[in-house]
């Protein structure tokens, strides 16, 4: 059973709503459309904690996608790997931060999922049109999404070391979870450093 108690999140502040609402826009990215486009009408409403019957429902469809995927693969060998999409960024923005007040984990997976869509569009995973509406999503409700704001060149050799040790990699490549479309997630995909080296530079100064 799970209870959640939304007035608990007037306790909180911003930045852990914001980290709160990462869980919701990957359930919504990874698994359900709809959601998505309901979200990109009722994000602000969520983050600014204005609309109990609006939070009530982002939690529980969350909270549903969440429960169906890990009863379907209790032990994490297939369906809910999908569940670490943007956390192979994110860890690795994270332990390069040394676990520091920069970053914190939420934000950590904002930026990764979203990094992991644009690294899906670069290699002609993701469409133009669905990343798009990734990054208006994010910049309207002002979430985490410049990597050079947290991070510089030098750091890439660190961010690649990180992820070569996430817990998904038994082998010298990388492996990611990555999206085709808004609501679809293809399978872990092993890479080459390389790869994620040249992507990252790309992205930092």
């Amino acid at each position: 059973m799970v209870i959640s108690d939304t007035s608990t999140l007037s306790s909180l502040p911003k930045r852990e709503v914001v980290c709160g609402y990462a869980e919701i826009l990957k359930h919504a990215l990874i698994l359900d459309k709809k959601l998505f486009f309901w979200l990109q009408k009722n994000g602000k409403k969520i983050l600014n904690l204005n609309n109990k019957v609006v939070i009530q429902r982002a939690i529980y469809q969350s909270c549903k996608i969440k429960a169906k995927i890990v009863e379907k693969d209790e032990k994490e060998k297939g369906l809910r790997k999908i569940l670490n999409f943007g956390h192979t960024f994110g860890h690795a923005f994270e332990a390069t931060t040394n676990f520091s007040n920069k970053i914190n984990h939420g934000e950590s997976v904002l930026l990764g999922m979203l990094c992991a869509s644009e690294f899906a569009y670069r290699n002609k995973i993701l469409k133009n049109k669905d990343l798009n509406l990734i990054k208006e999503h994010y910049s309207i409700l002002n979430l985490p999404n410049k990597l050079d704001d947290y991070f510089t060149k030098k750091d890439v050799k660190n961010i690649i070391q990180f992820m070569k040790s996430d817990k998904k990699n038994f082998d010298s490549k990388i492996k990611l979870i990555l999206i085709n479309k808004i609501g679809k997630t293809l399978k872990s995909i092993s890479l080459k450093n390389s790869v994620l080296k040249n992507y990252l530079s790309s992205k930092l100064f």
